[in-house]
């Protein structure tokens, strides 16, 4: 599942970007803002376009090995760990996989380059020599060998990138992104655990009476960050005595907008996990001592909001917190 900091994140990039463009239509970049995200799966399922599809191509290699002028005994009985598991089997039969591979168009004529590429080098892989030489297999070494190779040499690769890029601008930004994500779904799925096999969704699906809406979340957040604007920047201005409101750093002001939104109109996320979660923003995308203005500020700006009865809580537990 494509978790809440991710989706704060890319809140966070089209509220920067709204700003800066001087963009007037909340409705429009609303809706970029929403394709954003729902495109974060397609992103996934490239991946696995790549990967899947290295997979076969390794197998008619082997195949077409055996046709050589001069074959070695490698080339002639060659082993087919790699191809022939339970793993692989599964993986290729996954009728979700098959769902959403089927709704992509991928144009690449540089594919096979990349998968030459790929089968070259990890002939010298010290994890693939180790690999094809074990005695026995568990679900384990499948889950850690494939998603090791998918991460040491398809996700980050130059002729993926520049697919991506040839996508959409946003796409190779959010591969680092949607990489980790592929890995660690790799890592863990198992053909035995049906959840484990569902690719990652952009939105939490509702499942029970009470389940927060991950896509109500984004707009609530969204929406109320940019038309709270002025109303933050007071806020900000009041306990930043002696500052200049320009002088403060963009990036470091809309986190604190967007932070705020959260900690007023998001009644059921604990105030501990809205603070927590922006300054690991900040930490992540910020200037060196970013973390700390803003955890200060932050904290002024709530003791002053509860003061005056502007902070509600509400949930088993969220009251006061």
């Amino acid at each position: 599942m494509i978790g809440r900091r991710i989706l704060r994140i890319k809140v966070l990039q089209h509220v920067y970007a709204f700003h800066v463009s001087e963009n007037n239509d909340l409705p429009t970049a609303r809706n970029s803002l929403i394709k954003n995200i729902d495109d974060l799966t397609k992103i996934f399922f490239i991946n696995i376009y790549f990967f899947i599809n290295f997979i076969k191509f390794y197998k008619e290699r082997l195949e077409k090995n055996k046709e050589k002028f001069f074959p070695t005994e490698d080339d002639l009985n060659p082993s087919t760990v790699i191809i022939d598991n339970f793993f692989i089997y599964n993986l290729l039969e996954n009728e979700d996989l098959k769902y959403g591979l089927a709704n992509l168009s991928l144009d690449f004529p540089f594919e096979s380059d990349l998968f030459w590429d790929v089968y070259k080098k990890i002939k010298d892989w010290h994890i693939y020599q180790s690999f094809v030489v074990k005695n026995k297999y568990g679900l384990v070494d499948y889950q850690k060998f494939y998603s090791k190779l998918f991460k040491q040499f398809i996700a980050f690769h130059p002729l993926l990138k520049s697919y991506l890029e040839s996508g959409n601008i946003l796409w190779s930004e959010d591969q680092n992104t949607m990489a980790l994500i592929t890995y660690m779904w790799l890592k863990n799925y198992d053909p035995l655990d049906y959840e484990s096999t569902l690719p990652p969704q952009p939105f939490k699906p509702i499942k029970n009476i009470g389940d927060e809406d991950d896509k109500e979340f984004v707009i609530t957040l969204f929406d109320n960050t940019i038309l709270n604007k002025n109303k933050w920047d007071e806020a900000i201005q009041k306990h930043t005595k002696n500052w200049e409101l320009q002088r403060l750093n963009l990036l470091d002001r809309y986190i604190i907008h967007q932070a705020i939104t959260e900690i007023v109109y998001c009644p059921t996320i604990p105030l501990k996990t809205s603070i927590d979660e922006y300054i690991e923003i900040a930490l992540q995308f910020c200037t060196e001592k970013s973390h700390i203005f803003i955890n200060g500020l932050l904290q002024a700006i709530i003791d002053d909001y509860n003061k005056q009865g502007l902070i509600h809580k509400t949930g088993r537990g969220l009251v006061g917190n």
